[in-house]
């Protein structure tokens, strides 16, 4: 049945007030909006297809998936860490229903570059539309799907206004809201109460998410906890010959110890900086290596490395230069500070680490995804500020995986402990692979609720059809 022919209810209402005020306030932000697309296209130099896509114009991406006969599956993942969650739930919707049709879109760059390394071969990739009626109602006639999924908290009014009025179905996967979110979200509940009854169902990560989307109007019998799919993700296996080869490229010892800062953030180089100082006082193995979160970022990285007294291998322009940094030095006496700025590597890497600081957590920021490391068997460090990893970080620490630090001194102190005791590192490094086994499978269960809609559309479909 192709989406011509495909029989779908399409509910008749008015508009709600809700939606003729967002819309307004919507209209009125235009000069806002196009001012911020000019200082894009013109100061950043973001390319001009970007904003088109957003604006629309994808014809031409979406035709392997116009008028298909096969259910299409529009899957929305804002960044690197939603797609890295949404990636086995992909793979678990194609093992149930082979033959739909992978719409993914994503919103930044790095997100679109995180779907090439999943390897999840969508058959059509788009940037995601700004959520205006005409845009949104625009990508909806040139995709006709049969299911929206959204990953996390992409909840987007006019998008799930068009897509319920359509009859298309939406599932949240991976749901969650923060703490941080969900105080800012109470105080505009008209819209998100609004916003929530346009969506068929809610899959969250933990109880505590559920209830806040229930708090904030959905309907709780549209709400189910699943768990986080991120314990599914695919971590990959390094071998002890890869890892020689990292830790030869970085310049490490193959005795040495080596601390790796990972997703870092403006502001948490200096602090990892300074413990890696005091740490050396009594451990000269101990070498230093830091993932900044944005790699554009390494040229910044590098001075600070500088300003503390170490010279600077970056990963990029080794990479560049055919596999040695030419501005690194051989047989310098002082320590290299490597600089991992690059796409796609860190989860390998993290191979080579001895003990790791997952980021985003020593600032304000919310933290990053400390399973990677935990997979590889390697001890976690993080900081106060987890709100975006919440139970992530509490079953970490639960099991025992993973420890907590509230700064500069803190961080030396654990950090000292731990490289001091094989004992403790051996203990965390099984207690990080038994974790993943224990808590996986919410992939599967996200998969299956999707499916289940899935087919409910399709039955109902042919019952119209035969009316």
């Amino acid at each position: 049945m192709t989406s011509e022919t495909r029989p779908r209810h399409r509910p008749e209402r008015g508009y709600c007030v809700t939606w003729v005020l967002y819309n307004v306030v919507g209209v009125l932000l235009l000069p806002l909006l196009a001012l911020a697309l000019l200082w894009r296209i013109i100061v950043q130099h973001k390319p001009l297809a970007r904003i088109s896509e957003r604006l629309g114009a994808v014809a031409e991406l979406l035709a392997p998936v116009k008028d298909s006969a096969d259910p299409v599956v529009w899957v929305h993942a804002v960044s690197a860490g939603e797609v890295a969650a949404v990636a086995p739930v992909i793979q678990q919707i194609r093992l149930a229903e082979p033959m739909a049709r992978i719409v993914v879109s994503t919103v930044t760059d790095t997100g679109r570059e995180m779907v090439a390394n999943r390897n999840i071969d969508p058959d059509a990739l788009i940037y995601f539309p700004f959520d205006l009626p005409w845009v949104v109602e625009r990508v909806l006639d040139l995709m006709d799907p049969d299911i929206i999924v959204l990953v996390e908290t992409e909840l987007w009014p006019n998008l799930m206004e068009a897509a319920d009025r359509r009859g298309i179905p939406s599932v949240v996967v991976n749901g969650r809201i923060s703490d941080r979110s969900f105080g800012k979200a109470k105080i505009a509940r008209p819209i998100f109460r609004w916003v929530l009854s346009n969506i068929s169902l809610i899959c969250a990560q933990s109880q505590i998410d559920a209830d806040r989307f229930t708090a904030l109007g959905a309907d709780a019998s549209k709400v189910v906890v699943t768990g986080n799919s991120k314990f599914d993700e695919q971590f990959p296996t390094v071998n002890e010959a890869d890892t020689n080869k990292y830790l030869q490229d970085f310049g490490f010892g193959s005795e040495d110890q080596v601390l790796l800062a990972a997703s870092t953030h403006e502001g948490e180089e200096e602090i990892v900086l300074q413990a890696f100082t005091r740490l050396r006082v009594s451990r000269l193995n101990l070498q230093l290596l830091i993932a900044p979160r944005h790699p554009e970022r390494g040229g910044a990285v590098e001075e600070l490395v500088h300003e503390h007294g170490y010279n600077a291998y970056r990963r990029s322009r080794a990479l560049a230069a055919g596999g040695q940094d030419p501005l690194a030095p051989e047989g310098d006496p002082q320590v290299c500070v490597a600089i991992l700025d690059t796409m796609g590597e860190l989860a390998r890497v993290y191979a080579v680490a001895t003990l790791t600081f997952v980021g985003n957590s020593l600032v304000p920021g919310g933290g990053h995804n400390v399973l990677q490391p935990a997979a590889q068997g390697k001890p976690v460090l993080f900081g106060p500020h987890m709100q975006n990893q919440r139970d992530i970080a509490a079953i970490c620490l639960r099991e025992g995986v993973a420890s907590q630090v509230s700064g500069l001194d803190a961080l030396v102190e654990t950090a000292d402990r731990l490289l001091n005791s094989e004992g403790d590192l051996a203990l965390m490094e099984s207690r990080g692979r038994l974790l993943l086994e224990r808590y996986a499978g919410a992939s599967e269960r996200n998969a299956q609720r999707v499916i289940d809609i899935l087919l409910d559309e399709q039955v109902g479909e042919s019952v119209q059809a035969e009316e």
